[in-house]
């Protein structure tokens, strides 16, 4: 008898660890799946996934560094949105897992990182010495972690140390002014050392070298150095275009910086054709690159609807279950009166939703009428609205009429000069006037006037 009870338990066993192992293989084929359509642009799909491969991973024992890896991923994919409330919340949830687990070198290299980069967030909404400092020191302490992995476990937990180095350096670059140019060069140098090592496929290398290859181009300008600057910014490009098929994120972000770089290169050097050149591919880029953003935001909008139409079936499913006990004891007015409410209720949320999509799309149409009527009565026909308007909106005070005016002119390219002799008034106002306005953008905001 021992011994069937003993077989019987040695047998339930065996079928719980396949159990566990299924679940595990299935949450890991998920968030491969999750991350592959991350690279590739598809976020809102990727993020429906990564989700699912998280709460299958908290079933499971010992697969805080899978947690840890779908949390990453979530936040880099929220970051990349700028969607800080939803960073904020899986970041949440990174920090009580780095907190039970304080010796694992991945899970706390994952929520430095990911704290690192939404403390840059904040400084760029409302930037503080203090949030500046910790971003700084955070960014460090995940090298110090990534430091401590070796090359096949950097490759297994998907970490990029080129990216690492370059975003130090970076920051050294964007929140000192001026730019701490020798920390930079420290940091990109590290960045290049790692890139021959053996770790991550041939496609992270690339990304990493790209990053750091366009901030040495950077100090290359800063120095007026420009034959080397030029050249190096050229092999930016070009390793953009080779990894365009696999890393459409990367391309999207990357390849507008290097246009945004020529004109600046070209302006500094007097070739003024060719900074229009490039201008007028930023401009290519601005539009496709809008039109994208704009496409994943009514794909979010929809998943969002749909997840709340399926938490909604899920609770009124459940309330119906309950009013079907109450049926049993002869209930059944009760149970008449709820269904109405429900209807009632949804049809209310969804006149509501309609209303409010119906207001939403009216005070757009409105914006770009007005615009679009502005930019026909200067006659200013060589403007992309749509660019203009998507700069007007990064405006932090409100942009007067005279305002934008001025902002469509320079944007037709007008100089100074033509704009004082459109409007009769001196060179000196038109200097006034855009002063004034670059006031009402961010600071570290590239406007094209």
């Amino acid at each position: 008898m021992k011994r069937l009870f003993s077989l019987f338990l040695f047998a339930s066993l065996l079928l719980h660890a396949s159990g566990e192992k299924t679940r595990f293989q299935e949450a890991e084929q998920l968030r491969n799946a999750a991350q592959f359509q991350l690279e590739s642009g598809d976020e809102v799909e990727a993020q429906r996934k990564m989700l699912h491969a998280l709460d299958l991973f908290r079933k499971l024992k010992n697969t805080e560094v899978k947690q840890s890896l779908c949390l990453y991923s979530l936040c880099i994919s929220h970051f990349n949105q700028r969607n800080l409330k939803a960073m904020a919340m899986h970041l949440a949830e990174m920090k009580e897992l780095a907190e039970r687990h304080p010796k694992n070198k991945y899970v706390n290299y994952d929520y430095l990182s990911v704290l690192a980069a939404y403390e840059c967030a904040l400084h760029e909404e409302h930037p503080s010495d203090s949030l500046r400092q910790s971003f700084m020191t955070h960014f460090k302490q995940a090298i110090v972690r990534q430091e401590q992995m070796t090359w096949k476990e950097m490759t297994e937990h998907k970490v990029n140390p080129m990216y690492n180095y370059v975003n130090v350096a970076t920051l050294y670059d964007l929140s000192f002014d001026p730019p701490l140019i020798d920390s930079m060069q420290c940091y990109i140098h590290k960045a290049l050392d790692v890139d021959g090592k053996p770790w991550g496929i041939p496609s992270d290398h690339t990304e990493g070298r790209i990053s750091a290859l366009d901030l040495q181009a950077w100090i290359y300008l800063y120095h007026k150095d420009y034959v080397r600057a030029e050249k190096q910014e050229q092999e930016v490009l070009r390793l953009i275009d080779s990894i365009a098929a696999v890393k459409k994120n990367t391309v999207v972000t990357e390849r507008g910086e290097a246009y945004d770089f020529f004109v600046t290169l070209y302006e500094e050097m007097g070739q003024t054709d060719k900074a229009l050149h490039f201008q007028k591919l930023k401009t290519e880029w601005v539009a496709q690159r809008f039109q994208i953003e704009k496409t994943r935001a009514i794909q979010e909008i929809e998943t969002r609807h749909e997840t709340a139409e399926k938490k909604r079936d899920i609770r009124e499913l459940h309330r119906k279950n309950q009013n079907l006990l109450v049926l049993c004891v002869g209930l059944f007015i009760l149970l008449v009166l709820l269904v109405v409410l429900v209807i009632i209720g949804r049809r209310l949320r969804e006149q509501r939703l309609y209303t409010e999509a119906l207001t939403s799309e009216a005070k757009e149409a409105s914006a770009h009428a007005s615009l679009q009527l502005l930019a026909d009565t200067l006659g200013t026909d060589k403007v992309n609205l749509a660019e203009a308007h998507l700069l007007m909106q990064k405006a932090v005070k409100p942009l007067t009429i005279v305002d934008k005016k001025y902002l469509l002119c320079f944007l037709q390219g007008e100089d100074v000069k033509t704009i004082a002799a459109r409007f009769h008034v001196e060179p000196a106002s038109v200097y006034t006037v855009r002063y004034r306005m670059k006031k009402k953008f961010p600071k570290n905001e590239n406007l094209p006037f």
